[in-house]
């Protein structure tokens, strides 16, 4: 049982890191960026050239990634988000312009490297430890310092610093915050790129687990976003929360179901959480004054 909920936390906390950087997104936005997963997978791709092929250290390979991922980020705003304006809560283009950008991501993704997994290695030495008497790996372990460290620096953000509060306005409302001097297409940047970071970040966490390919986030982007529906959109303790709470429940449902149908028991988890509690665990609702 044990060992189960170690491997809950472990994904719980990748699902936590999707969910955290798609509500960043949110938070400036209001909208969804269905291409997240893709760029989660585009930061594990770029480690297997970074790390594995050029041999650098896994700590400078994950700083480069992030660099790299979140200026494809920011150059993802500007070719499906930016185009719409400040109509975005009005139209649906962005849904189809993000979603096709995943698919573009994908495809160019498995012409450069292929279809076939490749192996990663992961953070810290491949010897099991042993931990209440259960031998893992200190990969699982860094995975949840890490995500507990970005779970906490983005509530710092948001809640502690001017940033967080201008993001916020941009969030409420934007010719008010443009009033107030500040720059709402900077505040925008600022988050994708952030969201850009974490994503390598949860590319380099997730890809000694499942391996790195272009396929591997196909089912985990869309757990991102129930993690985060779960927790409350706009709300980083409620990502964090929800993300580990997703994780946790999809292991444990592996004692009363085969493996096979665990992405079946999450969505379902997902579907009830939705529908007992829609605005989320820690729900956010930003008031918009006229």
């Amino acid at each position: 049982m044990l060992e189960l909920i170690i491997a809950g936390l472990t994904m719980g906390s990748i699902y936590a890191l999707l969910a955290l950087a798609i509500n960043i997104i949110y938070s400036t936005t209001g909208i969804i960026n269905f291409a997240h997963g893709e760029l989660v997978m585009l930061g594990g791709m770029f480690g297997i050239v970074l790390v594995v092929n050029s041999g650098l250290p896994i700590i400078a390979g994950m700083f480069i990634a992030c660099g790299m991922v979140a200026m494809i980020a920011i150059t993802l705003y500007y070719s499906t988000i930016r185009p719409f304006g400040d109509n975005l809560t009005s139209s649906l283009g962005w849904l189809m312009a993000t979603l096709g950008a995943g698919i573009i991501f994908r495809n160019v993704a498995m012409l450069i490297w292929g279809t076939q997994p490749r192996p990663f290695p992961p953070l810290g030495s491949e010897e099991l430890i042993n931990v209440l008497g259960v031998r893992i790996l200190p990969h699982e372990i860094w995975t949840l310092v890490i995500t507990f460290l970005i779970a906490i620096f983005f509530t710092v953000v948001l809640d502690k610093t001017m940033l967080g509060s201008a993001i916020k306005a941009t969030a409420s409302n934007r010719n008010a915050t443009r009033l107030m001097g500040i720059s709402v297409e900077r505040m925008v940047l600022a988050c994708f790129t952030m969201s850009g970071a974490v994503a390598a970040v949860a590319g380099f966490l997730i890809s000694p687990i499942v391996f790195a390919g272009p396929e591997m986030t196909a089912t985990i982007g869309l757990k991102g976003f129930g993690a985060a529906i779960i927790g409350g959109l706009g709300s980083s303790r409620g990502a964090f929360a929800g993300g580990i709470m997703l994780g946790v429940l999809e292991a444990l449902s592996m004692t009363m179901v085969t493996p096979g149908y665990k992405d079946a028991i999450a969505f379902l988890i997902m579907i009830l959480a939705i529908t007992i509690k829609p605005e989320g665990i820690f729900g956010v609702a930003y008031e918009k004054k006229v």
